[in-house]
């Protein structure tokens, strides 16, 4: 559990790092998210707040490098571990941004104080010629039925497979429905104006929209290749080819990073590289739209998404209805998701399965989320043994104390285990499409069950 739970950790640990360690460095005719003109980095104030920064900023990650040292602890309590795991990301992705928050406004009062204004100040009027062929060379939305009608074909082949996989076809859908309603957002988004030239402006636009749109296509592709490979590891569980599948999911957990990454930071170089040519880019000095640094509320502004300050990629205007829809939603998708995983972890935790023979012949295993019954006389064999055969979980709970849900064994199949692990013996109930595998926390109890069952089956 500790290994899956630390890759994606790495993944935004060093996301994180890098992207606010740049933040320090003048770029892009910008310092801490504040546009600033170059003549005064060697400004006294200017490089104080510099090595402030450097300093919380190393402070700050070295706190969260401890920060993240209990989950070793934790192995015996998966729930906690994994409650404990949701906050440290959580809280992590929030402390990050204290010290560029300080730096961000230090650096804007400072520009304020000596009036180191760049370019115009609130205001830059639209280039038409730019905003009419802006996305004249952008992928097609069309493009995306292809994606879309491989996710429902994964959808219909997961599904008939086993019906606990739909999920995985749906997921895939879902995937690609976001990458497509980022290419339609993109395409209904203004044109920046980078130059004085029109032609410069459409040439760094469309090249923008082409690039994009294409990643998001790519992206929706290789998802569906992803949902694919886990639906193939889940209906052929085979223990040596673990290692494998752990490479090609964390293949396909960096793949799309690497891509993203490489896309904009092409386009980036492509856009500096143009301008420098050309020698006259346009500056906005719209600083007081940009709160923190990285959130941007801009009324006059109707574009939905607009180009991050901090890191790359775009960042939504809340100054919008659809931007704070948007925004509002995702933070409380956020707020749901983590505590409802909490809940569910928490409940899991404290609730155990319970195994009851009604008087109308009917077993019933009770849990939550997981319940089922079927008739006594469905049973075909009934066995206790002392182990519980390796597998995938299809659609259930996995820790290292318990396994709850839907499985797939190897050399059997379907499965539906209720099992404390480590723990025989365990009752073995063959039905004719699964197999179910059921033991208490006191295996005295378990022998007492089994005894209950060949009973009601005599």
């Amino acid at each position: 559990m500790l290994i899956v739970l630390t890759i994606p950790a790495i993944i935004v640990f060093i996301t994180l790092l890098l992207t606010y360690r740049s933040v320090a460095k003048y770029k892009n005719g910008m310092l801490f998210a504040v546009t600033l003109p170059p003549h005064v980095l060697e400004h006294s104030e200017l490089q104080s707040i510099q090595a402030t920064y450097r300093k919380q900023f190393k402070a700050t990650w070295i706190g969260i490098l401890i920060a993240y040292l209990p989950l070793f602890a934790m192995n015996q309590w998966a729930a906690l571990q994994i409650i404990y795991y949701l906050l440290w990301i959580t809280i992590s992705i929030v402390v990050v941004v204290f010290p560029f928050r300080k730096a961000f406004r230090a650096t804007l009062a400072l520009k304020r104080h000596e009036e180191w204004f760049v370019g115009e100040k609130r205001v830059i009027h639209a280039d038409l010629r730019a905003a009419q062929l802006k996305n004249k060379r952008a992928a097609s939305p069309a493009l995306f039925v292809l994606p879309l009608a491989l996710s429902v074909l994964l959808t219909i082949w997961a599904g008939s497979a086993d019906k606990q996989l739909y999920g995985i076809g749906v997921c895939a859908m879902v995937i690609t429905l976001l990458m497509l309603g980022a290419v339609m957002l993109m395409l209904r988004s203004k044109a920046t104006v980078y130059s004085e030239h029109s032609e410069v402006n459409i040439a760094l636009n469309q090249l923008k929209r082409r690039s994009l749109s294409y990643l998001f296509f790519t992206l929706a592709l290789v998802e569906n290749v992803h949902f694919y490979l886990i639906a193939q590891q889940l209906l052929n569980e085979n223990e040596q080819m673990a290692n494998l599948w752990l490479g090609i999911t964390i293949g396909f957990t960096l793949l799309p990073a690497a891509m993203i990454i490489i896309v904009y930071r092409r386009v980036n170089a492509m856009q500096r590289e143009m301008l420098e040519l050309e020698g006259k880019p346009i500056y906005s000095d719209d600083d007081e739209y940009w709160a923190n640094g990285f959130t941007y509320h801009n009324p006059y502004d109707k574009s939905i998404m607009v180009p991050k300050r901090v890191g790359i990629g775009e960042t939504i205007n809340t100054g919008t209805i659809a931007g704070k829809i948007i925004m509002g939603g995702a933070v409380g998708l956020l707020v749901v998701v983590v505590f409802g995983v909490s809940f569910m972890l928490i409940r899991s935790e404290l609730t155990a399965p319970s195994l009851t023979i009604s008087s109308d012949a009917q077993v019933m295993i009770d849990y939550p989320m997981y319940s089922f019954s079927f008739a006594i006389e469905e049973i075909e064999e009934a066995e206790l043994v002392d182990s519980v055969p390796s597998g995938v979980k299809t659609n259930g709970e996995a820790v290292s104390s318990y396994a709850r849900g839907h499985f797939r064994l190897k050399d059997i199949g379907k499965a539906r285990l209720y099992v404390f692990k480590n723990n025989p013996p365990y009752i073995r109930l063959k039905l004719a499409d699964q197999v179910v595998y059921y033991n208490d926390a006191d295996p005295e109890a378990t022998k007492a069950l089994f005894e209950q069952l060949q009973n009601a089956m005599r």
